[in-house]
């Protein structure tokens, strides 16, 4: 094979595969957005304060979400249907304790809210997607 050849096939191949865009504009090898589970984590300092009211877990989906609430490895509630919440004041220890929300999506674009509310702590988590989905919050209780 010459270069002339080598410059040929290439040129042609370019031509096949940017052709491929403006004829079959709906064609998706894969979207990776959709084909990845994900993955949040968010370290949490409670205060004396924030003690002194109920600490509230929600959780809100558009579609339905099965999985489970785990608290220092312990299952703690189960995720069926669009929401759930869970008091945690009661159920945290002293020290570092580990609140794993796991969820399985099947339909793809939908979103998984995990919201944690206290007299001084809001925090957010959003995760889309299909796939597994995992939010850990790591939350230190003085």
């Amino acid at each position: 094979m010459n270069i002339k050849q080598i410059v040929k096939i290439t040129f042609s191949s370019a031509i096949l595969t940017l052709s491929m865009i403006v004829f079959m504009p709906n064609l998706v090898f894969a979207n990776s957005h959709y084909l990845k589970d994900s993955k949040q984590e968010t370290t949490i300092n409670l205060n004396e304060d924030d003690l002194k009211e109920n600490l509230l877990l929600k959780i809100n989906t558009a579609n339905n979400f099965s999985g489970n609430i785990k608290l220092n490895g312990k299952n703690i509630k189960k995720i069926a249907g669009n929401s759930a919440e869970i008091s945690l004041l009661k159920l945290l220890k002293k020290g570092k304790n580990i609140l794993e929300i796991n969820a399985v999506n099947k339909s793809i674009g939908a979103t998984l809210r995990v919201e944690l509310i206290g007299a001084n702590t809001e925090i957010s988590q959003e995760s889309g997607g299909s796939g597994d989905i995992q939010h850990i919050l790591v939350i230190y209780v003085p």
